[in-house]
């Protein structure tokens, strides 16, 4: 029997096993591919959210505890020379102990979540952030003048947002002054200009109308 008869056959299908599992192989690294991608996308988006989510919790309390200490430090005598009643200290010293309690126990370890999760940038600024909030009490628990004291703490609200603007920007949010308050290029606000005014929601009854006759006459 010759066999060259049957070669060409034998070649076609040879090529053609040979194809269909090239093709098999090229799927299976495909969709190894895709799912790995898959995978690290889904992993990239958790990530983002968790960081986003420790951010916010760690802002909101740094915020909390600069409201918290300037609550403490007003009643600071102001010179220094005026003087401070009994009742001030006893205040100021329970006040600033439970102060350090919460940097202690709630702000460090918010700290070290941050600093886990954060790149390096943010996780410095979030450690002098830290700091800020314990180096300001010194004028507080020296029971030393206000005028010593609320210049630390504005350099601490700085710190802070220089903080707030490194966690925006690693988590692809654009920069902004958190320094330009509304209020000093807007009179109206916080209310919006193209809204119906207060003087709108009066309403018309017999004593409004009594007052508005009065004013004329």
């Amino acid at each position: 029997m010759n066999m060259d008869i049957f070669l060409p056959s034998l070649l076609t299908g040879g090529f053609a096993i040979v194809g269909g599992i090239g093709g098999i192989v090229v799927s299976s690294q495909l969709a190894r591919r895709n799912e790995a991608s898959r995978l690290a996308a889904e992993d990239a988006r958790r990530w983002l959210g968790d960081r986003r989510a420790l951010y916010a919790k760690y802002l909101v309390l740094v915020e909390s505890m600069l409201r918290e200490i300037d609550s403490i430090g007003v009643f600071l005598p102001y010179w220094g020379d005026e003087g401070i009643s009994d009742e001030d200290k006893e205040y100021i010293e329970g006040a600033l102990h439970d102060y350090i309690n919460r940097w202690d126990n709630e702000l460090q370890p918010a700290l070290l979540e941050v600093q886990l999760m954060a790149n390096p940038e943010v996780a410095d600024l979030a450690d002098r952030a830290s700091g800020a909030l314990m180096e300001i009490t010194t004028p507080i628990e020296l029971k030393r003048s206000f005028v010593e004291y609320y210049p630390g703490w504005f350099q601490a609200k700085d710190l802070v947002h220089v903080l707030h603007n490194s966690m925006r920007m690693e988590l692809g949010l654009p920069k902004f002054d958190l320094t330009a308050f509304p209020a000093k290029n807007d009179s109206e606000w916080p209310w919006l200009a193209d809204r119906p005014s207060r003087d709108s929601y009066i309403q018309n009854h017999p004593r409004n109308e009594e007052s508005e006759e009065g004013q004329k006459e």
